[in-house]
């Protein structure tokens, strides 16, 4: 009885590790440092969020921070929370627990007055399902003045591009943007997100090599590749082969 306990406790430790959510400790003051380089730490944890840490981090935002993405707009650290809390709790719509962001390129500028303007380039990458795909985006994050915590947070992203992966989703998607290349008359552009010579859109006819790309996050995907068998992927775009 004690030792089925333990165990219990136990699991129920490494069930809120992992989730992060039950740790957190929302506080209505900021602790970080305002210098210019707290803040780059400050800003780089915040877009580094992960399953493992949104607990521990969720008070690097400001009290207030107005956070945006595509979809929807959280006001203050609670909002702030339970969105996190949501799209990290292992639902079909939410990020990938092994979410991994890497970022690209910074630009940063402290202004006379103490407030500062972070932008970056970035791309997160994880699996959705059975797809790895990479996502790619920019993020703005501002400080006020004599604050070390952003009050503004802004990551860019395309809703079709977020979602392409999501298997019921895609036709929708591929069909608004096939009207979109028709009705430019774009026909003849080459759509490749990934550089792999191959379009994911049908009217495109522009590319050098001829199928549609069923991932065009990832180059190692596409009707041209190898399948490897046993890795739950379709690597070759081609539903007929054994994943």
């Amino acid at each position: 009885m004690r030792k089925a306990f333990v165990i219990s406790a136990l699991c129920a430790l490494l069930f809120l590790f992992i989730t992060g959510g039950a740790m957190a400790q929302i506080t209505s003051v900021c602790d970080r440092a305002e210098d210019q380089t707290t803040r780059l730490e400050t800003a780089r944890a915040l877009l580094e969020v992960n399953a493992l840490n949104y607990g521990e981090v969720i008070n690097y935002w400001a009290e207030d921070v107005i956070y945006k993405e595509p979809v929807l707009t959280n006001s203050g650290r609670q909002e702030m929370f339970d969105y996190l809390e949501a799209v990290f709790g292992g639902t079909a719509f939410g990020f990938p627990t092994d979410k991994v962001v890497t970022i690209n390129k910074e630009l940063y500028k402290t202004d006379d007055d103490g407030s500062m303007t972070y932008v970056a380039t970035i791309e997160w990458s994880g699996t959705f399902g059975t797809e790895f795909y990479i996502q790619k985006g920019m993020s703005i994050i501002k400080f006020s003045p004599g604050e070390g915590c952003p009050y503004f947070h802004r990551d860019y992203f395309t809703e079709g591009d977020t979602w392409w992966n999501i298997p019921n989703w895609q036709p929708d998607i591929r069909t608004s943007r096939n009207i979109y290349i028709n009705l430019f008359q774009l026909t003849g552009r080459c759509f490749d997100g990934d550089g792999d010579g191959y379009t994911k859109y049908s009217p495109a006819i522009g590319c050098p090599n001829e199928g549609l790309d069923c991932n065009d996050f990832v180059a190692e995907i596409n009707p041209g590749a190898d399948e490897i068998p046993g890795n739950g992927i379709d690597d070759d775009c081609n539903p007929v082969t054994l994943d």
